[in-house]
């Protein structure tokens, strides 16, 4: 009987567990629709069926207006939806496109005419995405962003830039290994956020910290993190966040990565350098041989229809580089000095105010004198 009840009570705070983990998930990743329903004379309703539903997997979402005429869907992941409130006697309302991003809440709020409910209004303008409900600082870095704009190296966090008070580079000026060094200051960029200090923030994809053992962040698709073409889009708060996030003392950075759709989609890249287009430097003997190849790919589609999806990302990078400088000779002497070396011979009646570059000793060209009082 002990036995059984200790099972048991594993398996209840192994379900709390799980629970707790997808709300927090759901809070800091997902997004909510929320919004107020009234009627023709501006007075609220209740008990109107709100359904949000997604114009790229299907999934559907619902809600019921309260006595308030308020109405709430929580954890909408990103993407675009078709918003459609419902009631007895009213005419069914429906707003296109309504686009949710990462971590965000938008208002969509309606006004139900008389009439029957097989009768619908559409409404297809875009909603302005402006932050009603808490008082946090940020902004959105979009797709279109993220899939547009060059990078060198590839990591998507170069993109955190783009916000007001988000400083990168720092902890990369030193030259010192010990504040210099990967181990001193981790795989990804040194972010400054607010002013605060760069191990300060914390890095969210789909809901999980990424940060690197440097609490710094967890670098391009050739480390830890996956390239840019499976980001779909992120968030960056610098400043009044909620709690809900939490672990920083300076800012934070919430993504989600791409899902598949009902529709396949996919593309491949490439980016290539080669020395053949390069300038020989100043310094060198020779066109020193450089060669850098990055591609990959990424691909995603359903495998049940509005049921089941699937997505892949593929990204890899190689290089062939060389160096070739001009040699340095050392300065001559009297017993090395001539034509054949390439340097003037010295005259005898100068050889004594020659030194060598080097002297057989202790202290070498240096003497200690006694400090005089």
């Amino acid at each position: 009987m002990k036995r059984v009840s200790m099972r048991a009570l594993l398996g209840l705070f192994g379900i709390l567990l799980v629970a707790q983990v997808q709300v927090t998930r759901g809070q800091v990743v997902n997004g909510t629709i929320l919004g107020t329903v009234r009627d023709p004379t501006g007075a609220v309703m209740a008990a109107v069926n709100i359904s949000a539903k997604s114009l790229e997997t299907g999934a559907a979402r619902s809600a019921i207006s309260d006595s308030s005429g308020t109405y709430q869907i929580l954890s909408v992941p990103a993407g675009d939806y078709q918003v459609e409130a419902a009631a007895p006697g009213f005419q069914t309302a429906i707003r296109n496109r309504v686009t949710v991003t990462v971590g965000a809440a938008v208002a969509v709020n309606f006004e139900l005419a008389i009439g029957e409910v097989r009768q619908e209004v559409t409404v297809s303008s875009d909603l302005p995405q402006v932050n009603l409900t808490d008082a946090s600082l940020g902004g959105l870095v979009g797709e279109r962003e993220v899939r547009e704009l060059p990078l060198n190296g590839r990591d998507w966090l170069q993109l955190t830039t783009l916000e007001a008070g988000v400083k990168g580079g720092i902890g990369q000026q030193s030259a010192a290994s010990f504040s210099n060094s990967r181990a001193a200051r981790g795989n990804g960029l040194a972010l400054s956020i607010s002013g605060n200090r760069p191990t300060g923030n914390v890095f969210l994809v789909d809901g999980l910290v990424v940060n690197d053992f440097a609490n710094a962040s967890p670098g391009s698709g050739l480390n830890v993190n996956l390239g840019v073409e499976a980001v779909r889009e992120f968030r960056v708060l610098t400043n009044e966040y909620t709690a809900e996030y939490g672990r920083s003392t300076g800012g934070v950075v919430t993504a989600v990565f791409k899902s598949g759709t009902n529709d396949f989609h996919g593309n491949v890249f490439e980016f290539v350098r080669n020395s053949a287009l390069d300038a020989r430097n100043f310094f060198d003997v020779e066109k020193a041989t450089f060669e850098r190849y990055q591609f990959g790919g990424s691909a995603g589609g359903p495998i049940t229809r509005n049921k089941t999806f699937l997505f892949a990302d593929y990204e890899s990078c190689g290089n062939t580089k060389a160096s070739h400088t001009r040699p340095i000779r050392s300065p001559p002497t009297p017993a090395t000095a001539s034509c054949a070396s390439g340097a003037a011979p010295i005259p005898a009646r100068q050889r004594h105010l020659w030194r060598s570059p080097r002297k057989s000793g202790p202290t070498s060209h240096f003497s200690r004198s006694p400090t005089v009082p």
